[in-house]
């Protein structure tokens, strides 16, 4: 599937291997002039999508929405992002209990990244996100890498107690407890790619 920006609306071009057709579902719920206006003059590109209970999820920032498309009746939803929501790519969307999303967002005492860095989690509600917990993070810079097996990737910049010099990793983060541990140490510094868990089925090993 795709996610497309037109000038006017969001297209979802979805193709189906069941019958090797090509569908298109619009999103028509955004008409008024002011969100047209967000259309024209937001910047290109979206973010990438995330599967969370059952749905895909996009976060539209330049209209503050969080979009949903239910993957068992494929229709669009939406929910208002938080207030203080700041910027793409400092926020991931989890699941949450009872098949609720949750929200992780990274940010700084004093907004500059020479400040300590923390984790907002938030959990969605009657559509408000209400805050449940602030997780301080022992690292000085982090990228969210992506959500998989239950599991916030990031990658860091971090030092140990016994030493003051930078180094560079990998911190994970559980969902279901929110620990924070550091998961993987790396000897130079490498472009944070894509999170995948478990093999695909090529690579799986044969069953009987």
């Amino acid at each position: 599937m795709c996610l497309a920006q037109c000038r006017m609306h969001l297209l979802l071009i979805v193709f189906s291997s069941l019958n090797g057709q090509w569908r298109v579902l619009t999103n028509d719920q955004w008409s008024s002039r002011a969100t047209l206006a967000s259309f024209e003059n937001s910047e290109p590109g979206l973010s990438d999508r995330q599967f969370v209970h059952g749905c895909f999820c996009w976060q539209l920032h330049f209209l503050d929405k969080l979009l949903l498309l239910d993957t068992h009746t494929m229709e669009f939803s939406d929910v208002d992002l938080p207030p203080d929501h700041r910027g793409m790519g400092r926020s991931v969307i989890v699941e949450a209990s009872e098949g609720k999303l949750g929200m992780l967002t990274k940010w700084y005492d004093q907004d500059t990244e020479n400040d300590p860095l923390w984790l907002t989690y938030s959990v969605l509600r009657n559509n408000q996100w209400h805050w449940e917990k602030d997780i301080p993070m022992p690292v000085k810079r982090a990228i969210l890498v992506g959500v998989a097996g239950g599991y916030l990737l990031l990658h860091v910049l971090y030092t140990t107690p016994s030493q003051e010099d930078l180094k560079f990793g990998y911190f994970s983060v559980d969902l279901k407890t929110l620990q924070v541990e550091l998961f993987a140490r790396l000897s130079k510094a490498i472009s944070a790619g894509h999170l995948y868990a478990g093999f695909p089925p090529s690579l799986s090993p044969p069953t009987i």
